[in-house]
């Protein structure tokens, strides 16, 4: 039982972060992380959001860039 409770605690906190990292690109209008290096990404957030989403957007797209070596450990990928 307390198995079963913990996995729907995790999967509704990485749910939440993910819906968070949907909405945060698609308020800004963010390029899609996937064809983008990292550091396209890191620039591209610094030059457009001057807001204190940039750092949880940057996170959101760093995490889905095309050459970030982490890419499979990515939850909900």
């Amino acid at each position: 039982m307390k198995k079963t409770i913990s996995f729907l605690v995790v999967a509704i906190f990485t749910a939440n972060i993910y819906a968070d990292c949907s909405d945060l690109m698609k308020k800004y209008n963010a390029p899609d992380p996937s064809t983008k290096t990292m550091r396209q990404v890191k620039r591209w957030v610094k030059r457009k959001v001057k807001t204190a989403d940039a750092d949880k957007l940057q996170e959101c797209l760093v995490a889905r860039a095309a050459d970030n070596p982490n890419k499979e450990a990515v939850a909900g990928e």
